[in-house]
């Protein structure tokens, strides 16, 4: 009798789950369906390797990583490697605009032109293309207009391209000694559409993160390292982290003629030279654990082991639907995907979007340029955080199977 009952304790104690929060769990063996995804990928040379990061709000419940950071060097891919995250720096400049807002420095409505008067006079590229002139704003570019992507700025298009190459403007690779100076050269630049009229995704959060550095009379290095990499202890993030040690930044790669390679993309990381041009929009390196952290504050409205990085109601303002009656491009839908929105700095799923994948209605992500990507879900109560560095067509293949393994491994 004594054997039954132990017996069944040692079953129930390898049940294949995680428990998560209040109401979700993994299914172990589901969970390794990721790590036979990555592998898989690896040997058959469709991505060097990746790191996956699975947490609730306290606690780091699942991580996984394989490959390479380097496939020359045979340099086996580490679980605190240095990412270049892109994209996703949006979002924490994001959470900085939001501190600033909470403190009354500024109102989300205010023009940007109070704070940034070089940005006064901004004109709008003439709607038809067969007429070469820039036409008057119906209204000014306002702070939320940065935010959700609206005010009109755009990084692509053939007119506004050939106008950034005029006036070498280069957001991966910017050429300026200092924030300031990247900017004054954006004032030339027009808008591609009127203020709030579109989603239009292109450098307004360059412009956020200048004026996070004019309102609090400091670098947006510094803002960051003292107001949100501090207090999450993100010891391993920020723009020149990796120069400590270089040969943990994870190079990137790509796929041309069904051969992976190295990009081409990796240059615009010079090893041996410091980053002074701090963009608001793109430019951190974190490691996979950091910006765990950071997604970890986010799931639990803005706190982090007791310290309180962003109030509960910022948090809510980041997840509310910010393009109620704007024009939404075709063109993202395979990124954002189909009848999801944006809020302010994240990518929300709706509940006819929710339809689409696995997603919970409600869960939001961002992404980066060269296949980093993390989810928050606040119903299933988790956190998951995926990074690769991969360029080209591959990565939306990546990005989505990494969503759609998290979420079909949930019990």
């Amino acid at each position: 009798m004594m054997k039954k009952i132990l017996l069944s304790l040692l079953l129930i104690s390898i049940s294949p789950t995680f428990l998560l929060g209040q109401n979700a769990t993994f299914d172990t063996n589901r969970l390794k369906r990721i790590e036979e995804w990555i592998s898989s990928d690896v040997i058959n040379k469709k991505m060097q390797g990746a790191i996956v990061m699975i947490a609730d709000k306290n606690n780091i419940i699942y991580s996984f990583a394989n490959g390479k950071s380097n496939i020359e060097s045979n340099r086996s891919l580490k679980i605190d490697d240095f990412f270049k995250i892109a994209s996703m720096t949006k979002v924490i400049t994001t959470v900085a605009i939001l501190q600033l807002y909470e403190k009354g420095v500024f109102d989300l409505d205010d023009p940007i032109s109070n704070y940034l008067p070089e940005l006064n006079n901004t004109k709008v590229l003439n709607p038809n293309p067969e007429k070469l002139e820039y036409i008057d704003a119906k209204k000014p570019v306002t702070i939320r207009l940065l935010l959700n992507h609206t005010s009109g700025y755009a990084y692509g298009g053939k007119r506004i391209s050939k106008i950034y190459k005029e006036n070498q403007i280069d957001f991966s690779n910017p050429k300026e000694s200092n924030l300031e100076e990247f900017i004054k050269k954006m004032s030339s630049i027009p808008l591609v559409s009127q203020p709030g009229e579109q989603f239009t995704y292109g450098p307004s959060t360059d412009i956020l993160g200048y004026l996070i550095e004019k309102v609090s009379n400091t670098t947006l290095e510094t803002y960051f390292e003292e107001h949100i990499f501090n207090p999450l202890e993100m010891k391993n993030t920020g723009f020149n982290i990796y120069q400590k040690n270089s040969d943990k930044l994870v190079d990137t790669y790509i796929i041309k003629d069904n051969i992976l390679i190295l990009s081409k993309n990796t240059t615009s990381f010079d090893k041996g030279k410091k980053n002074r041009v701090y963009m608001g929009g793109s430019g951190l390196v974190s490691t996979t654990s950091d910006y765990l952290k950071f997604t970890q504050m986010l799931l639990n409205n803005g706190v982090y082991k007791g310290k309180k990085v962003l109030s509960r109601k910022s948090v809510e303002l980041m997840q509310t639907d910010q393009l109620k009656g704007v024009l939404y491009p075709k063109g993202f839908n395979p990124i954002l995907g189909k009848n999801n929105t944006f809020g302010l700095g994240v990518n929300i799923i709706t509940e006819s979007g929710s339809s689409n994948e696995f997603y919970s209605e409600g869960s939001y992500f961002w992404e980066g340029a060269y296949s980093t990507s993390f989810i928050i879900d606040p119903k299933e109560h988790f956190t998951a955080v995926f990074m690769t560095q991969m360029s080209g067509r591959e990565t939306l293949r990546i990005r989505k199977n990494f969503r759609k393994l998290i979420y079909q491994a949930l019990d």
